[in-house]
């Protein structure tokens, strides 16, 4: 089994461009008490529809963006990309959140609304993320579903591979 970190398409693609290198993050509703917790790491961006709506981000940003590029199959998603935590906090000063605007996709509605459910703070994870040698085609399994971050995927992926440069110019 290889730990996948669940987030939008659209994030998983900014991320792997390099565009974005930051994610900020709450809890699940599947998730354990409903709060976001680190369960690694190193880990596999597993690209995901669920929640995604293009109207969450920023327009600037869609032009640069591919959200459907990893289902290009029914049933199949394409995974390209690992990352590996460099940083992470949970952040409870909304004037340090709002500094972060230029280095995501979200829109700042988005971010604000993570921010007040349950209590006032959000998790940010600094990532470095890295290209796999090799796309792995994947079954979208059950398990895989749901509204939680964290999956187990069933085959085993070697978290090996080139970094990506980060070239957020939005």
């Amino acid at each position: 089994m290889t730990l996948a970190f669940k987030e939008w398409s659209f994030i998983v693609d900014a991320l792997g461009k390099g565009k974005q290198s930051i994610v900020l993050r709450k809890g699940g509703i599947a998730e354990e008490g409903g709060d976001f917790d680190l369960k690694g790491k190193k880990f596999i961006l597993y690209p995901t529809l669920f929640h995604q709506a293009e109207q969450m981000l920023k327009p600037q940003w869609l032009p640069y963006l591919d959200g459907n590029k990893f289902y290009t199959k029914p049933d199949k998603v394409k995974i390209q990309y690992y990352a590996e935590v460099a940083d992470s906090s949970i952040v409870t000063d909304w004037n340090a959140i709002a500094k972060l605007n230029n280095w995501h996709a979200w829109k700042e509605e988005v971010i604000r609304e993570r921010f007040e459910r349950w209590n006032k703070s959000v998790n940010l994870l600094v990532l470095q993320t890295f290209e796999l040698p090799q796309i792995y085609e994947l079954d979208v399994l059950p398990q895989y579903g749901g509204c939680k971050s964290w999956t187990d995927l069933e085959p085993e992926i070697d978290l090996i591979g080139k970094m990506v440069i980060n070239k957020n110019i939005i």
